[in-house]
């Protein structure tokens, strides 16, 4: 029976660490670095909902050189500006920090075919912001992407 048991705890242990491998395995392949960013975009779109963004963004290599971001959700509307936000970082993402609320941040990354504007932690300065949707712009064009 103890012999049993002890197989069983075995074979529940090997399989638990093969899984977690397997996992860590898949999250590193799947994990990407960002390219580096460089766009002079603008986007004014509205989906059929009536959720609507409007969007002037420049980044060069990853530093941002100018944002005017308004989004309109069905709550009401966020003005993100370059002039309130602090260039925190810039790699793997550009990371613009509020300077009234630190936890408010927009963030900046290229994938494949798109470069993606979206806002984290801003609920003090935009209380819509739990319904934001990020942008995402033609990596080519500047334009707007469907989401």
């Amino acid at each position: 029976m103890w012999a049993q048991c002890r197989y069983i705890l075995l074979v529940v242990t090997a399989l638990v660490l093969g899984g977690c491998q397997a996992v860590n395995v898949l999250s590193k392949a799947s994990h990407k670095i960002s390219r580096p960013v460089n766009i002079d975009g603008y986007c004014s779109q509205t989906d059929e909902a009536g959720y609507r963004d409007q969007i002037k963004i420049s980044v060069k290599n990853n530093t941002v050189q100018a944002l005017d971001w308004t989004a309109s959700p069905k709550q009401g509307t966020c003005r993100f500006q370059l002039n309130d936000f602090t260039q925190i970082a810039t790699r793997p993402t550009a990371d613009l920090q509020s300077k009234t609320d630190r936890r408010c941040h927009v963030l900046v990354w290229q994938d494949r075919d798109h470069i993606t504007v979206a806002a984290n932690g801003c609920q003090s300065s935009c209380p819509a912001s739990d319904q934001l949707l990020p942008v995402l712009l033609d990596s080519q064009t500047g334009g707007c992407k469907p989401r």
